[in-house]
């Protein structure tokens, strides 16, 4: 978080009301005044605090509600996340949102408090988990204006019977970060000083729309096998859990108890806001001519200046420095000005080794951000403690990424779902060919979901990836499936359908699930096997080239953020939507439907209690007469606020034109638009409307 005069301002009222029980442990009433704890002829009462999730939240939007259900705006400072709310006229218990950006993605966090009067009451995304267990459902519905669940549930036993829970179980991440004995609702919030900001940077907390909670420390998602837990809806951490949440990891037998934190990686930051800064542009920084660029990659050490078991060059899914960073990146005209937040620590590979996220903000509006692997490479001085992106040094792409999707079919019945309908998958995107152009034979990646294994295979068309091409048995080898699964496909599949749902839970009977289709789990994934999949699952990717099967040519693990959840929770997640004036011109018996062109103009209204869109993508596969055209086309969508009337022209990849939706015929047809976004913990979403000829 960064330190401002409001953030310093609500840490010092934070300080002075710690003790009077700020997030309902007590009533901070009057015994004197009226019923909200005014005495007669003071000033207005207030409730106030920051909105963080280790960074502060930007741009947050806080809002109040009272037992009375009035809805009370409070004042934020957009980038501290500071915040305070005149409850002088309200009416406790009292429910507190903040909407707002983290990272390069949208959140909402609630927060309560029983007491009346004036108060502290930070929202942060450990008071959202606290509150889901208090509520046992999505707490979001703590704001609804008929205040009953608020009444009922928030009570100061309840929260303070959770809290202290909490703070059980988190004892040793709390002892370690300063902050033993404290609120974990109301303590000093600041950054880079003593109190919750440390906590937060030392946990992740994610809580599901359900009101189940996924709680981790970064010491504990560090470990061999990562330790996650997972609390159902209403229910709170045991002391048994504390063994779950610690505050040191053993890596490679070295216990590594002072864990990197974000502000260790501060200069890094400020190197790449430096690096982009005007006057620099995409041709001076790729040029090396813009100085703080120097301080970013490891490739731009000093000679002679490396530290002892770091790589001396930039490697990432089989591309160096320049083919991952210079052109989607350093390049990048759009990126001049661009402002960067504090990474995020994902998890701890070594004292000296992270995995992290960057984020940034362009000056457009788009907001966007990428995982890497940072390292101390250089010796630490005073203001730069060394670190450098050094990529993970795979020599081959090698992805594999979670994905939550809802798929509105424009004609049904000829769906492969047989109803509109929600699909967890699990992309694999592995390369054609590595970082020393030879080609790939064959992949297999196994893991969590992937019973047996799914085989890999170029495809005889034109991909970017291997193409799914079969579903291994038990027993298979990488010996025995060449001759078992020959020949190749003209596909370009990397989405792996794990299970799903009818959208609508009515029409269950009518769904349907592929089995002859090697991209979807045959047979679907049952409710036990999908609770396998866990935040941070590791997925073996091997890689066999030159003719050899008995040794991959290369062999990762790879781990994934986060996983889809049991696919009927979707059912309770805000979705984007696209317009019913873009299904039209999806639709070929439309009276609007698409006559082809450049672009393809794709609307919607941006919704609530989801985050923000970021990207929408089009297909259209058209056969008129004997002629059959495929072209594919994206636009990256900037964060507008909620019921923004959004459209965009999109147009074809290449500057190819869009062939039409009306009078297309071919059996193989499809025309297909999609918007997509991310949470903020890198769990992919898209709401995806076809027509399936």
């Amino acid at each position: 978080m960064r330190k401002t005069k409001v953030a310093l301002a609500v840490a010092t009222t934070i300080s002075v009301l710690a003790g009077c029980g700020g997030g309902g442990d007590s009533s901070s009433t009057s015994s004197n005044g009226n019923a909200n704890g005014n005495p007669s002829g003071s000033s207005a009462l207030t409730v106030s605090g920051v909105a963080a999730t280790g960074a502060a939240m930007q741009n947050a939007v806080v809002t109040l509600m009272d037992a009375s259900g009035q809805s009370i705006k409070c004042p934020t400072d957009a980038t501290s996340g500071a915040f305070s709310c005149d409850v002088t006229k309200a009416t406790a218990p009292f429910a507190l949102s903040a909407t707002g950006n983290v990272a390069d993605s949208q959140t909402t966090l609630m927060s309560a408090s029983a007491s009346s009067g004036t108060q502290v009451v930070n929202i942060t995304s450990l008071t959202n988990a606290i509150i889901a267990s208090v509520v046992g459902d999505d707490p979001r519905k703590l704001m609804s204006s008929d205040a009953s669940l608020l009444k009922s549930k928030i009570t100061s036993s309840s929260v303070s019977s959770a809290v202290q829970a909490y703070t059980t179980a988190l004892a040793d991440v709390m002892s370690a970060t300063g902050n033993a004995g404290a609120n974990l609702i109301s303590a000093p919030l600041t950054a880079g000083a003593p109190g919750l900001d440390r906590l937060l940077d030392q946990i992740k907390v994610n809580v599901l729309p359900d009101g189940s909670v996924q709680l981790s420390s970064v010491a504990g998602a560090s470990q061999s096998t990562p330790a996650v837990l997972q609390l159902a809806p209403g229910a709170v951490p045991t002391a048994a859990d504390k063994s779950s949440l610690p505050s040191t990891v053993v890596i490679d037998g070295q216990t590594v108890s002072q864990l990197p934190t974000p502000s260790d990686l501060s200069a890094l930051q400020t190197a790449l806001n430096q690096c982009f800064a005007s006057p620099s542009t995409g041709s001076t920084r790729l040029q090396g001519s813009v100085a703080a660029c120097k301080n970013i990659v490891v490739d731009d050490a000093a000679s002679g200046s490396l530290l002892p078991n770091v790589p001396s060059k930039y490697l990432s899914n089989g591309q160096n420095a320049e083919m991952d960073l210079g052109s989607p990146v350093i390049a990048d005209e759009g990126m001049n000005g661009a402002v960067f937040g504090l990474p995020e620590i994902i998890r701890v590979q070594g004292s000296d080794k992270v995995w992290i996220k960057l984020n940034w903000t362009r000056t457009d509006g788009l907001r966007d951000g990428m995982q890497n692997i940072a390292q101390v490479a250089v010796k630490p001085t005073s203001t730069d403690k060394g670190w450098r992106l050094i990529g993970n040094q795979r020599h081959i792409l090698s992805k594999v990424l979670a994905t939550a999707q809802r798929w509105d079919w424009l004609n049904p019945p000829k769906s492969s779902t047989g109803v509109s309908a929600f699909i967890n998958s699990i992309s694999l995107q592995i390369g054609v060919i590595d970082d020393q152009n030879v080609l790939t034979d064959f992949a297999i990646v196994t893991g969590p979901g992937l019973r047996n294994g799914v085989l890999l295979k170029p495809s005889s068309g034109v991909c970017e990836y291997l193409n799914i091409h079969a579903q291994l048995a038990a027993g298979d080898t990488a010996s025995s499936v060449a001759s078992k699964y020959p020949g190749k496909m003209n596909a370009c599949r990397t989405s792996f359908k794990l299970t799903g749902v009818a959208q609508n839970a009515s029409e269950q009977s009518q769904f349907k699930w592929s089995t002859t289709n090697t991209a979807y789990s045959n047979p679907a994934l049952s409710t036990s096997e999908m609770a396998t999949l866990h935040p941070l699952s590791a997925y073996t990717i091997q890689v066999y080239q030159n003719g050899n099967t008995s040794t991959p040519a290369y062999s990762y693990t790879v781990r994934v953020r986060s996983m889809p959840p049991q696919p009927e929770l979707l059912r309770k997640y805000a979705w984007q939507s696209l317009s019913q004036a873009t299904k039209d011109l999806l639709t070929p018996t439309s009276s609007t439907a698409f006559t082809g062109g450049l672009n393809f103009p794709v609307s919607w209204t941006s919704a609530a209690d989801v985050p923000f869109v970021k990207k929408t993508s089009v297909q259209i596969r058209s056969t008129i007469g004997a002629q059959t055209s495929f072209v594919t086309g994206a636009a990256m969508i900037k964060p507008v606020a909620v019921n923004t009337a959004m459209s965009t022209q999109v147009a074809g990849a290449a500057k190819a034109s869009f062939p039409a939706v009306l009078g297309s015929t071919g059996s193989s047809d499809y025309s297909f638009a999609n918007l997509s976004w991310s949470d903020p913990f890198d769990l992919s979403f898209s709401t995806n409307v076809e027509y399936d000829h």
